[in-house]
């Protein structure tokens, strides 16, 4: 190999190093093992893969100013971050993690802290803090990284904790997506939120009343689809009529045999037929759908966007925005 190639390759190294962005403070679990790469189902949450070995504890007191600094250059045009806490020390997908604050658009800015304090309902006591971030250009993501933590001057139980509003979970399996290009706007931000003055867009597919809750859905499992009709009225009496009294026979049957509850539910009907499981599907000028069970059910497109070759844009946008190399 040439000096010339050499040289090339080592640039190239170093760019995929400092690509994406990683959390510097407070000091990540297993600070020594602790990569840049977005978060997968399997290792959801906190890249539990690479476990959860505390370098250093992280002390925060409820009302003082607090940052979280990361690390990094591609912060893919920003985005929405979401910064939560959950009291399990060492996380699991049943583990629920509580939004403390919301910032949506302009996420992270390149070099800027990201300023904070925590709520007075946090609980005392050891925790884990995570920050999460939707980028709003390249690869549709999410990335995750936790931090061990201690409370002081919080609350004595987690009554008004256990309010806030589950953390917004995406991109990581199931049909909840970010729309690309576009800041993510969360279902329930809470009520510490940092807005942009960028234009933001709801997540599409299926996300949940809170978007998602604390729990990350199995990779490439569809969302479960609706009940396909709703119960017979049982036969016998009309409702006006008064109740029978019991005489300790066996109840009257009403002619209409049970449905297992492990019945399949059938796909719903009127949707477009799809190969992709979580691929964005276009329909018409003004629809699209979330291919889930291999239908695409058309939703309506936001107003003021378009549909096209899978990727939902702001109408009148001509053209992709190119992704950088990373």
């Amino acid at each position: 190999m040439s000096f010339r190639s050499t040289i090339l390759a080592a640039a190239a190294l170093l760019a995929t190093s400092s690509a994406h962005m990683l959390m510097e403070n407070p000091t990540p679990f297993s600070v020594d093992q602790i990569n840049n790469d977005p978060i997968n189902a399997a290792g959801f949450p906190c890249k539990a893969n690479i476990g959860f070995k505390i370098t250093k504890m992280n002390n925060m007191a409820v009302g003082a100013a607090q940052q979280v600094k990361l690390k990094g250059s591609a912060v893919h045009a920003g985005g929405s971050c979401q910064l939560s806490i959950t009291t399990d020390k060492e996380p699991t997908k049943d583990s629920v993690f509580k939004v403390i604050k919301s910032y949506e658009g302009a996420c992270p800015e390149e070099g800027k802290p990201l300023d904070f304090t925590l709520p007075a309902s946090v609980p005392n006591g050891e925790a884990t803090f995570a920050w999460t971030w939707f980028n709003k250009i390249g690869n549709r993501e999410m990335y995750m990284n936790c931090a061990p933590i201690t409370i002081t001057g919080g609350a004595s139980d987690t009554a008004a904790f256990m309010a806030l509003p589950d953390m917004f979970t995406a991109n990581i399996g199931g049909s909840c997506k970010t729309a690309d290009n576009f800041a993510v706007k969360f279902p329930n931000p809470g009520e510490d939120v940092t807005k942009s003055s960028e234009e933001f867009l709801a997540p599409l597919g299926e996300c949940g009343a809170t978007g998602g809750g604390g729990t990350a859905p199995p990779a490439g499992s569809p969302s479960a689809a609706p009940s396909a009709a709703p119960s017979v009225p049982p036969a016998g009496p009309s409702p006006s009529a008064p109740a029978a009294s019991n005489t300790g026979g066996p109840p009257m049957g009403t002619g209409v045999p049970s449905v297992p509850s492990s019945a399949p539910v059938t796909p719903p009907t009127g949707g477009n037929s799809c190969t992709t499981e979580g691929a964005i599907i276009c329909i018409g000028s003004n629809q699209f759908g979330i291919c889930a069970n291999g239908v695409a059910v058309p939703q309506a497109l936001a107003a003021g966007t378009t549909c096209s070759n899978g990727n939902i844009t702001k109408r009148g946008y001509n053209g992709r925005i190119a992704r950088p190399r990373i």
